[in-house]
């Protein structure tokens, strides 16, 4: 398969979803990835090289970076620039299919009527709340309108089916491989001492700064202090809360500790020298439908995560390193006291359901099935007699992609 795939978010921001997916795909298949830029210094200015002299790039994961032209705040020129973009590479390299997923804050509008006469498109669902009837959601419309739909939460593709019977459930996961062989080399000890810690302190982390605006978990740190533990909240991730939480923890800045962004190829000691992980966030419906990617790293190292609040779809994995309590500061540390004092250090739990591999395996699967459904449309479109001029002529199967 030759496929054309529109990240989520941009590349490099952390390994996200996409960047996971692409990485296996491309062992096995033609992997292009539109790439775009949201953020400042040398990596803009590279993009904003590579954009002006269109200079694709070859990623070191197996699949190429084409540059693509954004503007920040200029909805209607982004979407211009996007749904060029996607017809000239399709055509450009003969891509089979498209996929995309619902950012039009970040890229512009995907034209799913235009685009879709001449390429398949598939919406990787990766984040979403509920839809409400009265609001015009571009969630659904991109769901909808798109030839498959794979969604990473079990919650998702139950709202996704109601408009898209062609709706897969895939969730996130891990690289297994790569947190066994981090484990089997490394001890939590040799890692809190990298990193400066005493080895003999509790470490609460949040990997990835997902987190609630209420910060109640910096409250419960300093709470677990003050009684006598010796405890560090380590925050790792950019964040515009980082601001706020500096305010809030003024006065103990030895209990919080924030590293802000880590190169990935550092970040896995941080989550080797962690106690306990969080997920504190907020009883939002987008949460309650989340597939959060740390909890999954933090089980593939053997740590405990603390979840608040109660969330649907993590309660539904049932992954044996999770526990739950409510958001708010006090119940949080009394929850984490009680782990510190009674809950085994390491928890091993089954995720080779959850390894990458075997995900990305099943997203080949939806693709190839799109790319089959797509040629046998075109197939019998060909045959469909057609009138000109009073003659029946024979139609002619339109190419896969047309020219802009």
């Amino acid at each position: 398969m030759r496929i054309l795939w529109v990240p989520h978010a941009p590349l490099g921001f952390g390994r996200t979803r996409a960047e996971h997916l692409m990485e296996t795909v491309a062992k096995r298949h033609e992997v292009s990835a539109l790439s775009f830029n949201a953020q400042r210094g040398w990596e803009s200015l590279r993009y904003l090289s590579d954009l002006v002299r269109y200079r694709p790039r070859q990623n070191p994961a197996g699949y190429e970076e084409i540059p693509l032209t954004r503007i920040p705040k200029a909805g209607w020129l982004n979407t211009l620039f996007l749904n060029r973009a996607i017809i000239r590479e399709a055509r450009r390299r003969r891509c089979d299919v498209v996929v995309v997923s619902p950012n039009p804050y970040l890229i512009g509008y995907v034209n799913f009527a235009r685009l879709r006469r001449y390429i398949p498109i598939v919406c990787d669902y990766v984040d979403g709340g509920a839809w409400s009837a009265q609001d015009v959601n571009y969630e659904r419309c991109y769901v909808e309108s798109s030839d498959a739909v794979i969604c990473v939460s079990r919650l998702l593709a139950e709202q996704a089916r109601a408009v898209n019977a062609f709706s897969f459930f895939i969730p996130n996961g891990v690289d297994l491989a790569r947190f066994r062989a981090y484990r089997a080399a490394h001890t939590v000890r040799e890692c809190k001492l990298a990193l400066g810690i005493d080895p003999g302190v509790f470490v609460i982390s949040i990997i990835g700064m997902t987190c609630s605006s209420r910060l109640y978990f910096v409250d419960a740190a300093i709470a677990l202090a003050r009684s006598g533990r010796k405890v560090v909240l380590l925050l790792v991730g950019p964040s515009p809360l980082l601001p706020e939480i500096l305010r809030r923890a003024q006065g103990a800045d030895h209990i919080v500790r924030i590293e802000g962004m880590v190169p990935h190829d550092e970040i896995m000691r941080y989550f080797m020298a962690t106690d306990v992980g969080l997920y504190a966030v907020n009883n939002e419906s987008y949460y309650h439908r989340a597939s959060p990617l740390k909890i999954f790293e933090y089980a593939a190292m053997g740590k405990r995560v603390v979840v608040a609040p109660w969330l649907d779809e993590v309660a539904r994995m049932s992954l044996p390193n999770v526990s739950f309590c409510e958001p708010d500061a006090e119940p949080l540390a009394k929850h984490i006291s009680f782990l510190a004092d009674n809950g085994h250090p390491c928890i091993e739990t089954n995720l080779s359901s959850y390894d990458w591999t075997v995900l990305a395996a099943q997203v080949e699967d939806v693709l190839a099935q799109v790319i089959a459904r797509s040629d046998k449309k075109r197939n019998a479109m060909s045959h469909y007699p057609k009138v000109r001029n009073g003659v029946v002529t024979k139609s002619m199967t339109p190419p896969a992609v047309q020219p802009d």
